[in-house]
């Protein structure tokens, strides 16, 4: 979804965009269920964490190494976790979730993310204005880098 669609479809979904003031709130039947962390399913754990901390500047939340499950944790605690686990196939097309990294420096993240393992899936049917470019990580989970600083 692009930016615009986003911000159009934040009131009918009754989502909170950051820095909005739709109104919505935590209570009711929702509660306090929320979306505390992405979970990413790799084959080679220490590769994942190689390539994700570097990729997102994030850091491992415990010290001791834990081979069936890892988090990833933004040093200021002010994104979203990326955890870790092991899954003993390749990722399966096509991919069900994928994750988007926003940016206002897409060519140059593009770069870096590919010097680090990613690969840059070409043969996506791009429209025309496509805002976004469709990688995969080492273990071959899709992800987008998309051309927006903010949601």
């Amino acid at each position: 979804m692009g930016l615009v669609c986003e911000q159009m479809a934040a009131p009918v979904l009754g989502l909170r965009l950051p820095g909005s003031s739709n109104g919505m709130t935590d209570t009711g039947e929702v509660g306090d269920l929320h979306l505390a962390t992405v979970v990413i399913n790799v084959q080679d754990m220490r590769r994942a964490v190689d390539f994700w901390t570097a990729a997102l500047g994030y850091v491992r939340r415990e010290q001791e190494w834990d081979p069936e499950f890892m988090m990833l944790v933004d040093p200021a605690r002010r994104r979203l976790p990326v955890s870790l686990q092991p899954a003993y196939s390749p990722p399966k097309e096509p991919a069900r979730v994928h994750l988007d990294l926003y940016t206002s420096e897409q060519a140059r993240h593009v770069g870096r993310l590919v010097g680090l393992g990613a690969t840059r899936v070409h043969d996506w049917p791009y429209p025309e204005d496509a805002d976004f470019v469709v990688m995969r990580d080492p273990d071959g989970n899709e992800f987008c880098v998309i051309a927006h600083h903010e949601l």
